[in-house]
């Protein structure tokens, strides 16, 4: 068969894309989560609206729930260092699987906006029935723009011979020699601008050097033996030397970053196969994505293409403008003869397997289309269809519908309690306000022609006309509150059940707990945050797990260099062309563990078993360190190394008296050993030998004797009278 022509792709793209589920070719899909957007956002006025002069309240349900599921999925993804652990293959494997786990961490948590893909990819999954994120390599190029002024000739000459280095204007003027009776000027090298801290270090280094060396008048001037000089004070001029110049530059400095990128989609931006189970299966997929028309001409597509392009002016789908808060979408204005560098054009990525060269053999491409017609783009003069290996995007569902790739969402559980809640919550406050202003019964022989007039104004102290009193009378309105308050407790159980938020949970209730024993109140809280911890199970091995083996394939695939970075407090080189592929990882999603003060009197626990077992000979040096590893980790500090010392590491001190040399080292060692020795003269419960106490006590009295004689010596009769058996008693205690 021959290749495939462009026609014909354009008409398999097209067909691929009408038939996939997606915002626009699937209306039961849209409709579910426009809904669910507007009902997290608090607008029902399409299913509930409410007339004119009743209640308009709204009960917040989906919000309430989904904000609430937030804080403990993001603390068990997001809290610690790893959010995944790579497992080795062998035994030869663990350092370079500790090593991978650290830098894929690494580039997801530091080189990218770690935490907010994963806030986006949970909060998506539990809002919009599935979370998506891409993973892709990227390359760009960084250009910093620097200008100097009055630079000598080699100052200038080390500018611009720096590498990556490309001038882009250039002024120089000649300048008259010094008089000798000028003072010293000043550095003649003076940065103007520096547009930030990334410049070229050799090339500031330099500089440096050429400033310091231009601030004293040139050589000629310092010798042993001057030119004479003319009859004004100046020197005569070599008329066929070069006279010195000053050079004004401005330059650009030309880098290119290349990294491992991920970021969360919007749900209505992507599209699947009707017939897909998952991503690694589908046959077509397809990503929307917005770029302006700098940025395309840019990334190398055809400049006459681009241009004819149609911008991309206004929201084209329902969810689209449900996620608007502000009407982003709905008032966007063209920018086609302002700023054309700047408009919109939507760019539609698709990935689909075919056989695209003809040789019955289906395999995954990535094709690039462009507007409504999708417009098939060019790249150096061909259409835009690369081969691929994987589809670069990671998706999850909280509750999953089996042999179907789109699942339920947490707002699809809490829709319907939603409205209940609204509609209880109105008529409660349309009860409360007829309490208020409750109608009033007017018999017309009491009614004049201003009664009615004077009812109809509601206020304070308000006057009513009549023609006789007694005749008006307050129709009662029964009190709805005793049933409805019920009512929404059982929608609020309800909601509990269904979901895992519960207020034990939320600890916003301090009522909750009350005529509770602790032990049906653990109960309660564990049976609720059973649920929680099944959604963050499923997010783990399925989003969580897709997104990190999509990361380190990609840095695998792309890393074309070593690089040297600070991984655990200590500066190594990674070079991703030696990885293997990692298909074995383990989610350090923290479940089944506990909460971290479960962990931690866990972990005391098990340190308090290694210290009884220390004797026997059970735990090592490194079983100990490790431990205290751990405990460093649940408190919420990072450098383990800060505050405990690795078994075997450089500048460790030894344990006083186990292996030591008692004739080594100087006299800090020996002190060592002296306070080592006096603790091992102690006895087994804790106290001092008989014999040290003894000398202990006898200096005590040795000094308070010897302050009491300093006393004596300045009163010379009382010494006088001192009884002679005291002075025995101080040669003995002396001599002691």
């Amino acid at each position: 068969m021959p290749k495939m022509t462009a026609g014909d792709l354009k008409a398999l793209l097209a067909a691929e894309r009408y038939d996939a589920l997606s915002a626009m070719a699937a209306s039961k899909l849209s409709d579910e989560r426009a809904s669910a957007l507007n009902y997290y956002m608090g607008n029902m006025s399409k299913d509930m609206p409410a007339p004119d002069g009743r209640s308009k309240a709204v009960s917040s349900d989906v919000a309430d729930t989904i904000e609430g599921l937030m804080p403990p999925l993001m603390e068990i993804f997001a809290s610690g260092d790893e959010v995944v652990q790579f497992a080795p293959v062998g035994p030869e494997d663990v350092a370079a699987a500790e090593q991978e786990t650290d830098y894929v961490n690494h580039v997801f948590m530091q080189q990218n906006p770690g935490f907010l893909v994963l806030y986006s990819f949970i909060k998506d999954a539990l809002l919009s029935k599935v979370g998506v994120v891409k993973v892709w390599w990227e390359c760009r190029q960084e250009v910093e723009r620097e200008t100097y002024l009055d630079q000598p000739d080699d100052a200038f000459a080390l500018i611009v011979s720096q590498p990556d280095v490309e001038v882009v204007e250039h002024t120089e003027r000649e300048i008259s020699l010094p008089h000798a009776e000028e003072p010293r000027s000043k550095s003649a090298s003076t940065r103007v601008h520096s547009p930030s801290k990334t410049g070229v270090n050799a090339l500031n280094d330099a500089l440096s050097a050429a400033s310091r060396s231009m601030s004293s008048p040139p050589s000629f001037e310092t010798g042993a033996s001057r030119p004479p000089q003319d009859e004004g004070g100046g020197r005569p001029q070599d008329e066929g030397s070069p006279r010195p110049k000053l050079h004004d530059v401005t330059i650009e400095i030309r880098r290119t970053r290349e990294c491992a990128r991920a970021e969360g989609v919007t749900p209505e931006e992507f599209g699947i196969s009707r017939r897909a189970r998952s991503i690694k299966d589908t046959d077509y997929c397809f990503h929307d994505v917005f770029r302006t028309e700098s940025q395309l001409i840019g990334q190398g597509y055809d400049r006459e293409q681009v241009k004819k392009l149609p911008s991309y002016t206004l929201a084209h789908t329902i969810e689209e403008q449900a996620r608007d808060t502000v009407n982003e979408s709905t008032l966007r204005q063209g920018d086609d003869g302002l700023n054309t560098s700047s408009r919109l054009i939507r760019i539609t990525e698709h990935y689909v397997r075919m056989d695209y060269d003809g040789n019955d053999e289906a395999a995954l491409y990535r094709c690039t289309t462009a507007g409504e017609e999708g417009e098939l783009l060019l790249r150096d003069g061909a259409p835009d269809v690369v081969r691929e290996d994987v589809i670069p995007f990671a998706a999850m569902t909280p509750v999953i519908v089996t042999h179907r790739f789109f699942g339920r969402s947490i707002a699809d559980l809490v829709m319907d309690i939603q409205r209940i809640k609204t509609a209880l919550l109105r008529a409660l406050l349309d009860n409360a306000y007829l309490a208020n202003n409750p109608r009033t019964e007017v018999p017309e022989s009491h009614a004049t022609e201003t009664t009615l007039d004077d009812l109809l104004v509601s206020r304070p102290g308000g006057i009513v006309r009549t023609k006789m009193p007694g005749g008006l009378s307050v129709i009662e309105h029964p009190d709805i509150g005793n049933h409805v308050f019920p009512l929404l407790q059982y929608q609020d159980a309800t909601r509990e059940w269904r979901t895992g938020v519960s207020r034990q949970g939320q600890g916003v209730d301090p009522n909750a707990l009350q005529n509770q024993v602790a032990t049906i109140a653990n109960q309660m809280f564990n049976a609720s945050q059973a649920k929680v911890k099944l959604i963050a199970r499923i997010f783990a091995e399925t989003g969580i797990r897709d997104l990190f083996s999509l990361l380190h394939m990609t840095i695998r695939k792309n890393g074309s260099q070593a690089q040297t970075l600070r991984l655990r407090n200590q500066w190594v080189t990674v070079d991703p062309r030696d990885w293997r592929a990692r298909n074995d990882m383990t989610i350090n999603v923290g479940l089944g563990t506990g909460s971290k003060a479960e962990q931690l009197a866990q972990l005391q626990l098990i340190i308090g078993a290694q210290k009884e077992a220390i004797a026997a000979g059970l735990v090592s040096a490194k079983n100990l360190f490790h431990s205290a590893k751990e405990l460093v980790k649940l408190a919420g500090h990072k450098n383990a190394d800060a505050f405990f010392t690795p078994p075997g590491a450089p500048g460790r001190s030894q344990r006083p008296g186990v292996g030591a040399d008692p004739t080594a080292g100087g006299p800090q060692a020996r002190r060592d050993r002296g306070e080592g020795t006096n603790r091992a003269g102690q006895d087994h419960g804790g106290r001092r030998a008989p014999e040290d106490e003894a000398r202990r006590a006898a200096r005590l009295r040795t000094r308070e004797v010897r302050a009491r004689e300093g006393a004596q010596a300045a009163r010379p009769a009382d010494r006088a009278r001192a009884p002679p058996a005291r002075d025995g008693a101080l040669r003995r205690q002396n001599d002691c």
